[in-house]
């Protein structure tokens, strides 16, 4: 299993909000991390849910965004070459060791509107499209992945966080200069509207259909495992 390295930043308080977060490893019979959350109560209630199951799968919402590096092996299965993240694990779809959850291949416009450890910061903001191809779970990651079916917001009142790679230019192309820990909102969009391009299978049980697949909610694309948090 791979640890995420936290972003680098020029100011402290940006680093203490940096992502410590494990990702991308193959699905395995092995057992799987347990989910924690560190979130004291929901700040709003959420009542679209999209998947049955319980996982918090909606087509535009609140979101916080953080970056990472190690991309070379997502828990989709699959690389890409275009703007990607890692998606929180109650929208993800899967549990880490299972592989790949719904929102494998799905992409989103992604907008920021502020910096949580520096709110006198106006801007400018960035908004890009991304596609979703790896996992931040919640284990570990409390503050910033720790949305779970009782309490489906982030410590920043986010329904889903998404963690930018650094590998693909995601988080340079995102990121003011000095301001590595923003919230915002996102929008699930058309994959018509991502630059890029799709890698190869890493092993059996690779999927991005996703990003052929309907807007949620109500489309299925990988579809999703597991248990959410």
């Amino acid at each position: 299993m791979i640890m995420k390295k936290a972003f680098s930043s020029l100011f402290t308080l940006v680093l203490v909000a940096t992502v410590s977060a494990k990702c991308g490893q193959p699905p395995s019979s092995s057992s799987t991390l347990a989910a924690t959350s560190t979130s004291s109560s929901p700040v709003g209630a959420v009542t679209n849910v999209a998947s049955a199951s319980g996982y918090l799968q909606i087509a535009s919402g609140s979101a916080s965004f953080t970056s990472y590096t190690g991309c070379g092996s997502p828990a989709c299965g699959k690389t890409a070459n275009g703007y990607t993240v890692a998606v929180s694990q109650l929208t993800f779809g899967s549990e880490p060791g299972l592989g790949a959850g719904d929102v494998c291949g799905r992409c989103f416009a992604i907008t920021a509107t502020s910096d949580p450890y520096s709110p006198s910061y106006t801007g400018p903001f960035n908004t890009i499209v991304v596609k979703a191809t790896d996992m931040c779970p919640s284990s570990g990651n409390g503050e910033w992945c720790g949305q779970s079916e009782s309490n489906p917001v982030n410590e920043h009142g986010a329904q889903v966080h998404f963690d930018l790679c650094q590998d693909t230019g995601a988080a340079g192309a995102f990121f003011p200069s000095g301001h590595g820990a923003l919230t915002g909102s996102f929008e699930e969009v058309s994959c018509a509207e991502w630059s890029g391009s799709d890698g190869s299978d890493l092993w059996n049980g690779a999927c991005l259909s996703g990003e052929s697949a309907g807007l949620w909610p109500g489309t299925t694309g990988c579809g999703n495992q597991g248990t959410p948090p």
